[in-house]
């Protein structure tokens, strides 16, 4: 029977303390806790709508709570006026619970007073750092990571920083830096290593890595000088080439690491499992077989997500765009070329679910290994990760580019000749066919973040990656321009939400308004 080894006796002694540290707060935590209770009206509506914004972005689902708070605390640092601020709190856990990210009466008055003193110290810290930088810069230093600090006021991230340091003590001595650098050791190594643990292992966007990283090395606003020159170090490794090389060697071995957060996460004596190899893999082996079924179900809610994505967006830029070129150019709606544009690319993507195959009881005996080896096995004494990287001839990116051109000119020249498509409706097609391939190449990477070694090639795969793989490759620029812009939900957020919460905001002091009336009755 092996025994833990130090990575092992390390992780399961930080479950251990926040086992603890959980069962000491539920025992101080008494029932007469004040919660915070919202009136309701209107909550269905509001759900409804941010079920259909957040539809519009096709963000990830564990990002879109930050996403919310950070769209909400803006609002705040608009607008910096005193009273707001003193409840902002307050504001903040209503405008949530109305949205359905939390339940109602599940969120201390407490905690939303420690919420307003956050945002009120980051206004603050905006109104000291905007007279040297950038509306940019304050973003991302302040706005961004504070809200990832409420975040994780209303989300308990402690067993996932566990998993992240795991896997940094791991990563730090199975990487052979030298190599992967060409013989150089940059002085930011470690916090690029950590970074780049976090957003491959826990698919962290930049504000909470941002507010990890704060964390671990101390750095407090107050002191204003030193928090924008770490900042500003933080903006160079982001933006460096090191922290993509590792986020992909990460990304490579990182399958084992997830299924052990998976497995920690639902497990609460999992602590103890960790302690010997026999008493580890039930549990993992369980851990591994409902990662299958989280990963299928997210792939099927993904689809859903990217089809509702796909309708909304082309219905708007349809009637934006396509129908009013159509009737100024031909006085008429020219409606084959609209029904294919509306209909192929979430038929499409329906399409590419098939393609989408689950890893098989190799997988499973190949993680178990994996995780025998790094838990259980002696450290090794010499860094065995290279991160190498198979390079090609610049023929090989010749063709690539050439196959892109070649697949796109033919589909081109069929819609032409058989759909009477004109520049307006092949623009159209192309932007939403590759952003469609780009969603449907996003979710099985879902996949390939549980499956360990590489991929398996087919004969039926290759040919799909031959027609598939050059709409990817413009859809992920196609994302990543949206993202930045998001012309779809700024525009939902103002004809939409706006008139909507003014109407909520109406009933629901009415509704106030009556009840006093009815009590002076």
């Amino acid at each position: 029977m092996k025994q833990a080894n130090q990575l092992a006796l390390s992780f399961a002694s930080d479950l251990s303390a926040i086992r603890c540290a959980r069962e000491q707060f539920t025992q101080t935590a008494g029932d007469d806790d004040e919660k915070l209770h919202v009136q309701t009206t209107g909550a269905s509506l509001t759900e409804l709508y941010e079920s259909l914004r957040n539809a519009s972005q096709n963000a990830e689902e564990n990002l879109q709570l930050a996403h919310a708070i950070n769209r909400y605390i803006e609002r705040f640092f608009a607008i910096d006026n005193t009273s707001r601020l003193k409840h902002s709190g307050e504001i903040l856990i209503t405008e949530l619970t109305m949205a359905g990210y939390l339940a109602n009466d599940s969120i201390s008055v407490a905690i939303a007073d420690h919420i307003s003193d956050l945002i009120r110290q980051g206004v603050t810290l905006k109104n000291r750092l905007k007279k040297s930088y950038s509306r940019s810069q304050i973003d991302r230093w302040v706005i961004q990571p504070l809200a990832a600090r409420i975040e994780s006021l209303l989300r308990d991230h402690s067993k996932d920083q566990a998993l992240v340091n795991l896997a940094f003590n791991y990563f730090l001595s199975a990487i052979n830096i030298e190599q992967v650098t060409g013989g150089n050791h940059p002085d930011t190594y470690e916090a690029t290593l950590y970074m780049a643990v976090q957003k491959a292992l826990l698919g962290s966007e930049e504000a909470s890595i941002r507010l990890n990283l704060m964390d671990r090395y101390g750095v407090v606003a107050a002191q204003y000088a030193n928090y924008a020159h770490f900042n500003s170090q933080i903006d160079e490794v982001i933006e460096s080439d090191l922290l993509d090389t590792l986020v992909r060697i990460v990304n490579r071995h990182g399958a084992v690491f997830r299924i052990i957060g998976d497995a920690s996460q639902n497990d609460d004596a999992f602590d103890q499992h960790l302690l010997t190899e026999k008493t580890f893999l039930g549990p993992f082996d369980a851990a591994i077989q409902e990662a299958y079924k989280q990963v299928n179900r997210g792939v099927n809610r993904g689809i859903i997500r990217s089809v509702i994505f796909l309708i909304i967006t082309k219905f708007i830029i349809g009637v934006a765009a396509e129908v009013p070129y159509d009737i100024l150019v031909h006085g008429q709606v020219m409606w084959l070329p609209l029904a294919v544009n509306l209909l192929l690319p979430p038929l499409y993507m329906i399409m590419l679910r098939l393609t989408l195959v689950m890893p098989d009881s190799r997988n499973t005996r190949a993680l178990n290994r994996e995780a025998s080896r790094i838990l259980y096995q002696p450290l090794p004494k010499r860094p065995f990760i290279t991160g190498y990287k198979r390079n090609f001839s610049k023929v090989y990116n010749a063709i690539y580019v050439l196959l892109i051109a070649a697949v796109f000119i033919g589909v081109g020249w069929l819609l032409v000749n058989f759909a009477h498509f004109e520049w307006i409706h092949l623009l159209i097609f192309f932007i939403f066919i590759s952003t469609a391939s780009y969603l449907g190449f996003r979710l099985s990477r879902q996949i390939r973040k549980i499956e360990v070694g590489d991929e398996a090639q087919t004969t039926a795969s290759i040919l799909r990656d031959f027609i598939y793989m050059p709409f990817v490759a413009v859809g992920q620029k196609i994302s990543e321009t949206y993202s930045k812009i998001n012309i779809v939900s700024r525009a939902m957020d103002m004809f939409i939400e706006l008139p909507m919460r003014t109407i909520i905001g109406f009933l629901r002091r009415w509704g106030s308004f009556m009840s006093t009336k009815r009590d002076d009755l």
